[in-house]
Protein backbone atom coordinates (compact mmCIF):
# COMPACT_ATOMS: atom_id res chain seq x y z
CA UNK A 1 0.00 0.00 0.00
CA UNK A 2 1.36 3.36 -1.14
CA UNK A 3 4.64 4.77 -1.69
CA UNK A 4 6.47 7.73 0.59
CA UNK A 5 9.32 10.12 0.88
CA UNK A 6 10.20 13.03 2.40
CA UNK A 7 13.39 15.68 4.14
CA UNK A 8 14.50 17.05 6.99
CA UNK A 9 17.08 20.09 7.05
CA UNK A 10 18.59 22.57 4.81
CA UNK A 11 16.54 23.11 2.00
CA UNK A 12 19.01 22.21 -0.99
CA UNK A 13 16.94 22.64 -4.26
CA UNK A 14 14.78 19.66 -3.97
CA UNK A 15 11.74 19.13 -6.00
CA UNK A 16 9.20 17.56 -4.21
CA UNK A 17 6.32 17.09 -7.08
CA UNK A 18 9.07 15.62 -9.23
CA UNK A 19 9.91 13.00 -6.21
CA UNK A 20 5.77 12.23 -6.10
CA UNK A 21 5.49 12.04 -9.51
CA UNK A 22 8.00 9.16 -9.55
CA UNK A 23 5.87 7.50 -6.61
CA UNK A 24 2.85 7.81 -8.30
CA UNK A 25 2.38 3.93 -9.53
CA UNK A 26 2.60 2.87 -6.67
CA UNK A 27 -0.16 5.29 -5.14
CA UNK A 28 -2.60 6.32 -7.93
CA UNK A 29 -5.59 6.78 -5.30
CA UNK A 30 -4.18 9.77 -4.05
CA UNK A 31 -1.23 12.39 -3.47
CA UNK A 32 -0.73 14.27 -0.52
CA UNK A 33 2.53 17.14 0.08
CA UNK A 34 2.96 18.58 3.66
CA UNK A 35 5.46 20.68 4.86
CA UNK A 36 7.05 22.90 7.97
CA UNK A 37 10.40 24.63 8.66
CA UNK A 38 13.00 22.46 7.29
CA UNK A 39 11.43 19.27 6.59
CA UNK A 40 8.80 17.90 3.56
CA UNK A 41 6.88 14.92 3.76
CA UNK A 42 5.03 13.20 0.55
CA UNK A 43 2.80 10.41 0.35
CA UNK A 44 1.38 8.69 -2.72
CA UNK A 45 -1.79 6.73 -1.64
CA UNK A 46 -2.88 2.71 -2.66
CA UNK A 47 -6.54 2.40 -1.27
CA UNK A 48 -6.88 -0.69 0.41
CA UNK A 49 -7.94 -0.55 3.95
CA UNK A 50 -10.49 2.79 5.13
CA UNK A 51 -10.88 3.19 1.31
CA UNK A 52 -12.86 6.14 1.51
CA UNK A 53 -11.20 7.70 4.58
CA UNK A 54 -7.70 6.91 4.80
CA UNK A 55 -5.28 9.96 3.75
CA UNK A 56 -1.93 10.95 5.08
CA UNK A 57 0.29 12.11 6.54
CA UNK A 58 -1.76 11.16 10.19
CA UNK A 59 -1.14 14.40 12.35
CA UNK A 60 -1.23 15.35 16.09
CA UNK A 61 0.31 18.31 17.36
CA UNK A 62 3.35 18.52 16.26
CA UNK A 63 4.14 15.40 14.93
CA UNK A 64 3.31 14.31 11.43
CA UNK A 65 3.15 10.36 9.98
CA UNK A 66 3.20 8.53 7.01
CA UNK A 67 2.54 5.04 6.64
CA UNK A 68 3.29 3.03 3.74
CA UNK A 69 2.27 -1.02 4.03
CA UNK A 70 -0.24 -3.34 6.59
CA UNK A 71 -0.31 -3.69 10.07
CA UNK A 72 -2.30 -7.11 10.39
CA UNK A 73 -2.82 -6.72 14.52
CA UNK A 74 -3.93 -2.90 14.72
CA UNK A 75 -6.94 -3.60 15.84
CA UNK A 76 -5.64 -6.04 18.82
CA UNK A 77 -3.24 -2.70 20.01
CA UNK A 78 -5.82 -0.55 19.74
CA UNK A 79 -7.87 -2.64 21.87
CA UNK A 80 -4.88 -3.41 24.05
CA UNK A 81 -4.24 0.20 24.80
CA UNK A 82 -7.36 1.85 24.79
CA UNK A 83 -6.92 3.57 21.17
CA UNK A 84 -10.25 4.75 19.66
CA UNK A 85 -10.14 4.06 15.97
CA UNK A 86 -12.29 6.28 13.62
CA UNK A 87 -15.26 4.02 11.68
CA UNK A 88 -12.62 4.20 8.30
CA UNK A 89 -10.68 1.46 9.62
CA UNK A 90 -6.88 2.22 8.37
CA UNK A 91 -4.45 0.79 10.21
CA UNK A 92 -2.38 3.35 9.95
CA UNK A 93 -4.34 5.30 12.87
CA UNK A 94 -2.42 2.92 15.39
CA UNK A 95 0.62 4.57 14.58
CA UNK A 96 0.60 8.33 15.70
CA UNK A 97 -0.43 7.11 19.50
CA UNK A 98 1.55 3.68 19.58
CA UNK A 99 4.77 6.36 19.36
CA UNK A 100 3.39 8.89 21.93
CA UNK A 101 2.88 6.01 24.22
CA UNK A 102 6.35 4.16 23.80
CA UNK A 103 8.17 6.54 22.21
CA UNK A 104 10.41 5.37 18.61
CA UNK A 105 10.63 1.44 19.95
CA UNK A 106 7.02 1.10 19.32
CA UNK A 107 7.09 -0.47 16.25
CA UNK A 108 8.69 -4.02 18.52
CA UNK A 109 4.57 -4.12 19.08
CA UNK A 110 3.48 -4.16 15.29
CA UNK A 111 3.35 -7.45 13.19
CA UNK A 112 2.75 -6.76 9.33
CA UNK A 113 4.75 -5.34 6.12
CA UNK A 114 5.17 -1.97 6.43
CA UNK A 115 7.47 1.08 6.09
CA UNK A 116 7.20 4.55 8.48
CA UNK A 117 8.30 8.11 8.51
CA UNK A 118 7.29 9.96 11.67
CA UNK A 119 8.51 13.89 11.81
CA UNK A 120 8.70 14.96 15.50
CA UNK A 121 9.07 19.03 15.85
CA UNK A 122 7.78 19.85 19.14
CA UNK A 123 11.28 20.09 20.57
CA UNK A 124 14.11 19.33 18.40
CA UNK A 125 13.26 18.67 14.79
CA UNK A 126 13.46 14.82 14.51
CA UNK A 127 13.14 12.54 11.57
CA UNK A 128 12.06 7.96 12.66
CA UNK A 129 12.07 5.96 9.45
CA UNK A 130 10.91 2.43 9.98
CA UNK A 131 10.87 -0.90 8.11
CA UNK A 132 9.34 -4.35 9.14
CA UNK A 133 11.28 -7.06 9.95
CA UNK A 134 11.60 -8.41 7.05
CA UNK A 135 12.27 -4.81 5.46
CA UNK A 136 9.67 -6.16 2.81
CA UNK A 137 9.15 -2.11 2.30
CA UNK A 138 12.26 -0.87 1.59
CA UNK A 139 13.42 2.58 2.48
CA UNK A 140 16.10 4.47 1.04
CA UNK A 141 18.20 7.45 2.53
CA UNK A 142 20.46 9.66 1.61
CA UNK A 143 22.12 12.13 4.12
CA UNK A 144 23.40 15.50 3.10
CA UNK A 145 25.52 17.13 5.72
CA UNK A 146 22.56 18.29 7.91
CA UNK A 147 19.73 16.81 5.54
CA UNK A 148 18.93 13.88 5.01
CA UNK A 149 15.94 12.35 2.29
CA UNK A 150 14.08 8.91 2.41
CA UNK A 151 11.53 7.25 -0.29
CA UNK A 152 10.43 4.14 -0.75
CA UNK A 153 12.68 4.15 -4.42
CA UNK A 154 15.61 5.51 -5.17
CA UNK A 155 14.19 7.48 -7.57
CA UNK A 156 12.17 8.98 -5.82
CA UNK A 157 14.87 10.25 -3.19
CA UNK A 158 14.13 14.49 -3.52
CA UNK A 159 17.61 15.31 -2.99
CA UNK A 160 18.78 12.65 -5.62
CA UNK A 161 20.68 14.29 -7.93
CA UNK A 162 22.42 13.74 -11.18
CA UNK A 163 26.24 13.78 -9.87
CA UNK A 164 24.50 10.67 -7.23
CA UNK A 165 24.52 8.15 -10.02
CA UNK A 166 28.01 7.63 -10.75
CA UNK A 167 29.62 3.79 -9.25
CA UNK A 168 32.08 1.97 -8.40
CA UNK A 169 33.91 -0.14 -10.83
CA UNK A 170 33.28 -3.02 -9.05
CA UNK A 171 30.21 -2.86 -7.98
CA UNK A 172 28.86 -5.73 -11.35
CA UNK A 173 31.51 -7.55 -9.34
CA UNK A 174 29.05 -7.42 -6.68
CA UNK A 175 26.00 -7.92 -8.46
CA UNK A 176 27.12 -11.04 -10.40
CA UNK A 177 28.53 -12.55 -7.35
CA UNK A 178 25.55 -12.50 -5.33
CA UNK A 179 22.54 -11.71 -8.24
CA UNK A 180 21.60 -8.05 -6.72
CA UNK A 181 23.46 -5.48 -4.24
CA UNK A 182 22.92 -6.90 -0.77
CA UNK A 183 22.86 -5.28 2.15
CA UNK A 184 22.35 -1.49 3.48
CA UNK A 185 24.95 -0.04 1.22
CA UNK A 186 23.36 0.52 -2.26
CA UNK A 187 25.11 0.39 -5.13
CA UNK A 188 25.22 4.31 -5.47
CA UNK A 189 27.81 5.55 -3.15
CA UNK A 190 25.90 7.85 -1.16
CA UNK A 191 22.75 6.21 -0.71
CA UNK A 192 21.72 3.16 2.00
CA UNK A 193 18.97 0.87 2.59
CA UNK A 194 17.16 0.45 5.75
CA UNK A 195 18.22 -3.02 6.78
CA UNK A 196 15.69 -5.59 8.49
CA UNK A 197 14.29 -4.85 12.04
CA UNK A 198 15.82 -1.84 12.23
CA UNK A 199 14.77 2.24 12.67
CA UNK A 200 16.77 5.49 12.02
CA UNK A 201 16.27 8.71 14.02
CA UNK A 202 18.08 11.77 12.15
CA UNK A 203 18.30 14.26 14.80
CA UNK A 204 20.81 17.81 14.22
CA UNK A 205 22.53 16.51 11.48
CA UNK A 206 22.98 13.28 12.65
CA UNK A 207 21.67 9.72 12.02
CA UNK A 208 21.48 6.80 14.30
CA UNK A 209 20.20 3.04 13.47
CA UNK A 210 18.64 1.22 16.13
CA UNK A 211 17.53 -2.26 15.72
CA UNK A 212 14.79 -3.99 17.44
CA UNK A 213 13.09 -7.26 18.05
CA UNK A 214 9.43 -7.94 17.34
CA UNK A 215 7.06 -9.39 19.98
CA UNK A 216 5.42 -11.75 17.77
CA UNK A 217 9.22 -13.34 16.95
CA UNK A 218 8.98 -14.83 20.37
CA UNK A 219 7.09 -17.64 22.04
CA UNK A 220 5.66 -17.04 25.69
CA UNK A 221 5.76 -20.72 26.57
CA UNK A 222 9.42 -21.94 24.91
CA UNK A 223 9.88 -24.37 22.51
CA UNK A 224 6.65 -26.15 23.23
CA UNK A 225 4.89 -23.94 21.04
CA UNK A 226 6.99 -24.97 18.10
CA UNK A 227 4.10 -27.75 17.71
CA UNK A 228 1.79 -24.63 16.18
CA UNK A 229 3.15 -24.07 12.87
CA UNK A 230 0.36 -24.91 11.30
CA UNK A 231 -2.15 -22.80 13.35
CA UNK A 232 0.23 -19.69 13.25
CA UNK A 233 1.10 -20.15 9.40
CA UNK A 234 -3.26 -20.86 9.11
CA UNK A 235 -3.47 -17.44 11.20
CA UNK A 236 -1.05 -15.62 9.16
CA UNK A 237 -2.55 -16.31 5.84
CA UNK A 238 -5.61 -15.11 7.29
CA UNK A 239 -3.72 -11.78 9.00
CA UNK A 240 -2.50 -11.12 5.16
CA UNK A 241 -6.62 -11.34 3.74
CA UNK A 242 -7.56 -8.43 5.94
CA UNK A 243 -8.49 -5.75 3.09
CA UNK A 244 -11.28 -3.97 2.05
CA UNK A 245 -10.84 -4.13 -1.63
CA UNK A 246 -10.62 -7.91 -3.76
CA UNK A 247 -7.39 -10.55 -2.83
CA UNK A 248 -6.59 -12.65 -5.60
CA UNK A 249 -3.03 -14.90 -5.29
CA UNK A 250 -0.02 -16.13 -7.09
CA UNK A 251 0.66 -19.74 -7.91
CA UNK A 252 3.99 -20.93 -9.61
CA UNK A 253 3.35 -25.08 -9.11
CA UNK A 254 5.37 -25.34 -5.95
CA UNK A 255 4.75 -25.97 -2.48
CA UNK A 256 4.93 -22.66 -1.14
CA UNK A 257 2.41 -20.88 -3.02
CA UNK A 258 0.16 -23.70 -3.07
CA UNK A 259 0.04 -23.76 0.56
CA UNK A 260 -0.66 -19.86 0.52
CA UNK A 261 -3.33 -20.31 -2.04
CA UNK A 262 -4.89 -23.70 -0.33
CA UNK A 263 -5.42 -22.11 2.93
CA UNK A 264 -6.58 -18.98 1.35
CA UNK A 265 -9.38 -20.73 -0.41
CA UNK A 266 -11.24 -20.80 2.38
CA UNK A 267 -12.24 -17.04 2.92
CA UNK A 268 -15.20 -16.87 -0.23
CA UNK A 269 -13.55 -13.30 -1.41
CA UNK A 270 -10.66 -15.58 -2.77
CA UNK A 271 -11.55 -16.31 -6.18
CA UNK A 272 -8.52 -15.83 -9.31
CA UNK A 273 -5.62 -17.65 -8.67
CA UNK A 274 -2.67 -16.32 -11.17
CA UNK A 275 0.07 -18.09 -13.10
CA UNK A 276 3.02 -16.87 -15.02
CA UNK A 277 4.61 -18.63 -17.85
CA UNK A 278 6.49 -17.86 -21.69
CA UNK A 279 5.18 -18.47 -24.81
CA UNK A 280 6.71 -21.68 -26.32
CA UNK A 281 7.46 -25.48 -24.93
CA UNK A 282 9.81 -25.38 -22.45
CA UNK A 283 11.14 -28.23 -20.20
CA UNK A 284 10.67 -26.06 -17.24
CA UNK A 285 7.27 -25.34 -17.67
CA UNK A 286 4.95 -25.91 -14.20
CA UNK A 287 1.81 -24.26 -15.42
CA UNK A 288 0.19 -28.01 -15.08
CA UNK A 289 0.58 -27.96 -11.29
CA UNK A 290 -0.22 -24.48 -10.91
CA UNK A 291 -3.33 -25.63 -12.46
CA UNK A 292 -3.96 -28.71 -10.57
CA UNK A 293 -3.81 -26.47 -7.19
CA UNK A 294 -6.28 -23.98 -8.99
CA UNK A 295 -8.91 -26.58 -9.59
CA UNK A 296 -8.39 -28.38 -6.52
CA UNK A 297 -9.20 -25.34 -4.43
CA UNK A 298 -11.80 -23.93 -6.43
CA UNK A 299 -10.22 -20.79 -7.67
CA UNK A 300 -10.99 -19.09 -11.17
CA UNK A 301 -6.99 -20.00 -12.73
CA UNK A 302 -5.78 -17.11 -14.90
CA UNK A 303 -2.49 -17.75 -17.25
CA UNK A 304 -0.49 -15.25 -17.79
CA UNK A 305 1.53 -15.87 -20.87
CA UNK A 306 4.77 -13.69 -21.28
CA UNK A 307 4.92 -13.11 -25.24
CA UNK A 308 8.78 -13.31 -27.05
CA UNK A 309 7.71 -9.70 -29.33
CA UNK A 310 6.68 -7.72 -25.89
CA UNK A 311 10.62 -9.05 -24.34
CA UNK A 312 12.16 -6.01 -25.21
CA UNK A 313 10.00 -3.25 -23.97
CA UNK A 314 8.73 -5.64 -20.99
CA UNK A 315 12.79 -5.50 -19.84
CA UNK A 316 13.09 -1.95 -20.50
CA UNK A 317 10.21 -1.23 -18.43
CA UNK A 318 11.12 -3.77 -15.83
CA UNK A 319 14.75 -2.10 -15.09
CA UNK A 320 13.06 1.59 -14.91
CA UNK A 321 11.12 0.06 -12.21
CA UNK A 322 13.65 -1.54 -10.35
CA UNK A 323 15.86 0.51 -7.58
CA UNK A 324 18.83 -1.32 -7.97
CA UNK A 325 19.89 -3.69 -10.54
CA UNK A 326 18.56 -7.33 -9.79
CA UNK A 327 19.59 -10.40 -12.33
CA UNK A 328 17.06 -12.99 -11.14
CA UNK A 329 15.97 -14.06 -14.50
CA UNK A 330 12.13 -14.14 -13.93
CA UNK A 331 12.13 -10.43 -12.87
CA UNK A 332 10.69 -10.21 -16.18
CA UNK A 333 8.29 -12.99 -14.94
CA UNK A 334 7.04 -10.94 -12.00
CA UNK A 335 6.86 -8.33 -14.18
CA UNK A 336 4.49 -9.49 -16.40
CA UNK A 337 2.42 -11.26 -13.49
CA UNK A 338 1.56 -7.96 -11.72
CA UNK A 339 0.73 -6.17 -14.62
CA UNK A 340 -2.10 -8.86 -15.81
CA UNK A 341 -3.13 -8.65 -12.47
CA UNK A 342 -3.60 -5.01 -12.10
CA UNK A 343 -5.38 -4.59 -15.69
CA UNK A 344 -8.19 -6.93 -13.78
CA UNK A 345 -8.25 -4.74 -11.04
CA UNK A 346 -6.87 -6.58 -8.25
CA UNK A 347 -5.04 -4.31 -5.97
CA UNK A 348 -3.66 -7.46 -3.63
CA UNK A 349 -1.95 -10.76 -3.98
CA UNK A 350 -0.50 -13.30 -1.44
CA UNK A 351 2.62 -15.01 -2.78
CA UNK A 352 4.49 -17.46 -0.94
CA UNK A 353 8.34 -15.76 -0.90
CA UNK A 354 10.41 -16.05 2.17
CA UNK A 355 9.69 -20.00 2.94
CA UNK A 356 12.79 -21.17 1.13
CA UNK A 357 14.83 -18.66 3.04
CA UNK A 358 13.95 -18.83 6.77
CA UNK A 359 12.81 -22.81 6.52
CA UNK A 360 15.82 -24.12 4.44
CA UNK A 361 14.38 -24.37 1.34
CA UNK A 362 17.60 -24.57 -1.27
CA UNK A 363 19.57 -27.16 -2.26
CA UNK A 364 22.25 -25.61 -1.79
CA UNK A 365 21.52 -24.95 2.08
CA UNK A 366 20.79 -29.04 1.99
CA UNK A 367 24.28 -29.49 0.68
CA UNK A 368 25.53 -27.42 3.63
CA UNK A 369 23.36 -29.22 6.31
CA UNK A 370 25.15 -32.52 4.58
CA UNK A 371 28.25 -31.40 4.87
CA UNK A 372 31.10 -31.26 7.41
CA UNK A 373 31.40 -27.21 6.53
CA UNK A 374 34.49 -27.56 4.82
CA UNK A 375 36.16 -24.66 2.26
CA UNK A 376 34.84 -26.68 -0.60
CA UNK A 377 31.30 -26.98 0.70
CA UNK A 378 31.28 -22.74 1.73
CA UNK A 379 32.94 -22.10 -2.22
CA UNK A 380 30.01 -24.70 -3.43
CA UNK A 381 27.76 -22.53 -1.48
CA UNK A 382 29.00 -19.38 -3.13
CA UNK A 383 29.02 -20.07 -6.53
CA UNK A 384 25.72 -21.23 -6.56
CA UNK A 385 24.53 -18.08 -4.97
CA UNK A 386 26.31 -16.11 -8.24
CA UNK A 387 24.59 -15.37 -11.54
CA UNK A 388 27.85 -15.03 -12.91
CA UNK A 389 30.51 -17.81 -12.10
CA UNK A 390 33.35 -17.44 -10.98
CA UNK A 391 35.77 -18.54 -14.07
CA UNK A 392 33.03 -16.40 -16.48
CA UNK A 393 34.02 -12.97 -14.12
CA UNK A 394 37.32 -13.31 -14.40
CA UNK A 395 37.06 -13.73 -18.14
CA UNK A 396 34.29 -11.23 -18.52
CA UNK A 397 35.48 -7.89 -16.14
CA UNK A 398 38.38 -5.80 -16.65
CA UNK A 399 41.00 -5.83 -13.69
CA UNK A 400 40.21 -2.61 -12.64
CA UNK A 401 36.74 -3.89 -11.86
CA UNK A 402 37.84 -7.06 -10.30
CA UNK A 403 37.43 -7.37 -6.23
CA UNK A 404 39.96 -9.65 -5.91
CA UNK A 405 38.82 -11.06 -2.51
CA UNK A 406 35.45 -11.32 -2.74
CA UNK A 407 35.38 -15.26 -2.03
CA UNK A 408 37.43 -14.13 1.31
CA UNK A 409 35.29 -11.77 2.11
CA UNK A 410 31.79 -13.26 1.98
CA UNK A 411 33.52 -16.66 3.95
CA UNK A 412 34.63 -14.58 6.70
CA UNK A 413 31.46 -12.48 6.95
CA UNK A 414 29.57 -16.11 6.61
CA UNK A 415 31.43 -17.46 9.35
CA UNK A 416 30.58 -14.13 11.46
CA UNK A 417 26.96 -14.33 11.70
CA UNK A 418 25.03 -15.41 14.83
CA UNK A 419 24.50 -19.51 14.50
CA UNK A 420 26.70 -22.10 16.59
CA UNK A 421 26.13 -24.60 13.24
CA UNK A 422 27.20 -23.49 10.02
CA UNK A 423 23.61 -24.16 8.04
CA UNK A 424 22.33 -21.91 11.28
CA UNK A 425 25.42 -18.88 10.04
CA UNK A 426 23.45 -19.93 6.23
CA UNK A 427 19.74 -19.78 7.16
CA UNK A 428 20.43 -15.97 8.60
CA UNK A 429 22.07 -15.00 6.30
CA UNK A 430 19.39 -15.85 3.39
CA UNK A 431 17.19 -14.83 5.76
CA UNK A 432 18.22 -11.10 6.69
CA UNK A 433 21.10 -10.20 4.13
CA UNK A 434 19.91 -11.80 0.65
CA UNK A 435 16.08 -12.32 1.22
CA UNK A 436 15.28 -8.45 1.47
CA UNK A 437 17.47 -7.28 -1.48
CA UNK A 438 17.60 -10.26 -3.97
CA UNK A 439 13.56 -11.22 -3.46
CA UNK A 440 11.20 -8.67 -1.61
CA UNK A 441 12.77 -5.63 -2.94
CA UNK A 442 12.36 -6.83 -6.69
CA UNK A 443 8.59 -8.08 -5.65
CA UNK A 444 7.82 -4.91 -3.93
CA UNK A 445 9.08 -2.70 -6.99
CA UNK A 446 7.52 -5.25 -9.60
CA UNK A 447 4.38 -5.26 -8.35
CA UNK A 448 3.68 -1.78 -7.17
CA UNK A 449 4.82 -0.21 -10.76
CA UNK A 450 1.50 -1.90 -11.20
CA UNK A 451 -0.51 -0.71 -8.34
CA UNK A 452 -0.55 -4.31 -6.39
CA UNK A 453 0.50 -4.78 -3.15
CA UNK A 454 2.00 -8.20 -2.67
CA UNK A 455 1.56 -9.54 0.51
CA UNK A 456 3.74 -12.47 2.39
CA UNK A 457 2.82 -14.60 5.00
CA UNK A 458 6.04 -16.55 5.37
CA UNK A 459 7.28 -13.11 6.32
CA UNK A 460 5.33 -12.41 9.23
CA UNK A 461 7.58 -12.77 12.61
CA UNK A 462 4.36 -15.22 13.69
CA UNK A 463 5.12 -17.67 11.62
CA UNK A 464 9.08 -16.96 10.56
CA UNK A 465 10.11 -17.68 14.40
CA UNK A 466 8.56 -21.32 14.01
CA UNK A 467 12.36 -21.23 11.77
CA UNK A 468 14.60 -19.03 14.31
CA UNK A 469 13.28 -21.44 17.68
CA UNK A 470 13.78 -25.00 15.54
CA UNK A 471 16.41 -27.68 15.84
CA UNK A 472 18.56 -27.58 12.66
CA UNK A 473 17.52 -31.25 12.16
CA UNK A 474 13.47 -30.36 12.49
CA UNK A 475 14.30 -28.08 9.26
CA UNK A 476 17.18 -29.22 7.13
CA UNK A 477 19.07 -32.65 6.54
CA UNK A 478 18.64 -36.01 6.52
CA UNK A 479 16.60 -36.04 3.08
CA UNK A 480 14.12 -33.51 4.26
CA UNK A 481 14.01 -29.72 3.61
CA UNK A 482 11.71 -26.81 5.42
CA UNK A 483 9.95 -30.23 7.07
CA UNK A 484 7.72 -28.28 9.25
CA UNK A 485 5.96 -26.70 5.60
CA UNK A 486 5.99 -30.25 3.94
CA UNK A 487 4.29 -31.27 6.52
CA UNK A 488 1.62 -28.32 6.85
CA UNK A 489 1.52 -29.36 3.17
CA UNK A 490 0.93 -32.74 2.95
CA UNK A 491 -2.53 -32.63 4.92
CA UNK A 492 -3.99 -30.18 2.17
CA UNK A 493 -2.60 -30.42 -1.13
CA UNK A 494 -2.86 -32.86 -3.79
CA UNK A 495 -0.09 -35.47 -3.67
CA UNK A 496 1.91 -34.70 -6.76
CA UNK A 497 2.69 -31.11 -5.64
CA UNK A 498 4.09 -32.72 -2.15
CA UNK A 499 5.77 -35.78 -4.59
CA UNK A 500 7.34 -33.22 -6.95
CA UNK A 501 11.04 -32.55 -7.13
CA UNK A 502 12.15 -28.81 -6.37
CA UNK A 503 12.12 -26.46 -9.42
CA UNK A 504 13.20 -22.74 -9.13
CA UNK A 505 11.00 -20.62 -11.40
CA UNK A 506 13.24 -20.16 -14.57
CA UNK A 507 13.13 -18.47 -17.34
CA UNK A 508 14.51 -20.59 -20.04
CA UNK A 509 16.66 -17.90 -21.26
CA UNK A 510 19.69 -19.60 -22.79
CA UNK A 511 17.04 -20.95 -25.05
CA UNK A 512 15.65 -17.67 -26.00
CA UNK A 513 19.27 -16.04 -26.60
CA UNK A 514 19.30 -17.26 -30.06
CA UNK A 515 18.72 -16.17 -33.75
CA UNK A 516 15.09 -15.78 -34.12
CA UNK A 517 13.84 -14.51 -30.50
CA UNK A 518 13.18 -10.67 -30.06
CA UNK A 519 15.09 -10.70 -26.95
CA UNK A 520 18.06 -12.49 -28.86
CA UNK A 521 17.60 -9.23 -30.86
CA UNK A 522 18.09 -7.25 -27.63
CA UNK A 523 20.92 -8.59 -26.32
CA UNK A 524 22.70 -8.22 -30.18
CA UNK A 525 22.10 -4.20 -30.47
CA UNK A 526 23.18 -3.77 -26.67
CA UNK A 527 25.83 -5.60 -27.34
CA UNK A 528 26.88 -3.44 -29.98
CA UNK A 529 26.69 0.02 -28.17
CA UNK A 530 26.91 -0.54 -24.95
CA UNK A 531 27.54 2.95 -22.62
CA UNK A 532 27.32 1.83 -19.20
CA UNK A 533 29.74 -1.41 -18.60
CA UNK A 534 31.73 -0.22 -21.72
CA UNK A 535 34.44 0.91 -18.97
CA UNK A 536 34.76 -2.67 -16.93
CA UNK A 537 33.50 -5.27 -19.38
CA UNK A 538 35.71 -7.40 -22.30
CA UNK A 539 32.86 -6.92 -25.14
CA UNK A 540 34.91 -9.90 -27.33
CA UNK A 541 34.64 -11.94 -24.09
CA UNK A 542 30.70 -11.54 -23.79
CA UNK A 543 30.28 -12.17 -27.69
CA UNK A 544 32.40 -15.28 -26.93
CA UNK A 545 30.29 -16.45 -24.22
CA UNK A 546 27.08 -15.42 -26.69
CA UNK A 547 28.12 -17.57 -29.40
CA UNK A 548 29.07 -20.56 -27.00
CA UNK A 549 25.29 -20.32 -25.33
CA UNK A 550 24.21 -20.54 -29.34
CA UNK A 551 26.25 -23.73 -30.04
CA UNK A 552 25.16 -25.24 -26.76
CA UNK A 553 22.65 -23.74 -24.29
CA UNK A 554 23.30 -23.86 -20.62
CA UNK A 555 22.09 -22.01 -18.00
CA UNK A 556 25.28 -20.95 -16.97
CA UNK A 557 25.87 -18.77 -19.80
CA UNK A 558 22.10 -17.53 -20.38
CA UNK A 559 21.99 -16.56 -16.41
CA UNK A 560 25.32 -14.84 -17.07
CA UNK A 561 24.11 -13.20 -20.17
CA UNK A 562 21.00 -11.92 -18.84
CA UNK A 563 22.67 -10.73 -15.89
CA UNK A 564 25.25 -8.16 -17.78
CA UNK A 565 22.26 -7.56 -20.35
CA UNK A 566 19.93 -5.99 -16.82
CA UNK A 567 22.91 -4.18 -15.62
CA UNK A 568 23.48 -2.32 -18.64
CA UNK A 569 19.83 -1.51 -19.49
CA UNK A 570 19.25 -0.90 -15.81
CA UNK A 571 22.46 1.69 -16.01
CA UNK A 572 20.84 3.06 -19.25
CA UNK A 573 16.99 3.89 -17.98
CA UNK A 574 18.51 5.27 -14.75
CA UNK A 575 21.16 7.33 -16.31
CA UNK A 576 23.84 5.68 -14.07
CA UNK A 577 28.13 6.08 -14.98
CA UNK A 578 30.64 4.25 -13.98
CA UNK A 579 33.52 5.92 -12.01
Amino acid sequence: MCRMFGVLGTDDGYSPLSAMHRLVPGGPDEQNLRWGKGWVLGHTRLAINGVLNGSQPYTSPGVQGLFVGEIYNYRDLASQFGISLSSSGADGEIILPLFQKFGPDFVRHLEGMFSIAIMDVRESPALHLYTDSCAIKPVYYLQRKDTLGFASEIEGLPNFYDNDREIPANAFDRYGAYRAILGRQTIFPGIKALEPGTFLTFRKGKAEVTEYTPKASQFDDGHAAMQSFERDFQHGVQKTLMTDVPVCTTLSGGLDSSLVATLASKDPRMTHAYNVWYQGNWKEDETAFAREVANASGFNYQQVTVRHDRFPEQIQAMCRALSQPNAAAHCLSTFALYEAIGKTGFKVALVGEGADDFFGGYERMYNIAESNGDGAAVNAYMSDLSAIKPDLRATLLKNNARNSRIDDEFSEFLHSLPGESLIRKVLHFEARHRLPYYILHRVDALSMAHSVEARVPFCLPSVYRHALWANDCDLIGSGRRKAPIYRAGSKVLPVSIINRPKQPFLLPIAGMFQPGFPVYDLLMDTIAAPNVTAPIIHIAALRDMVKRNQKAPSNKLGNAIWAWLIFELWGQEHNVRIG
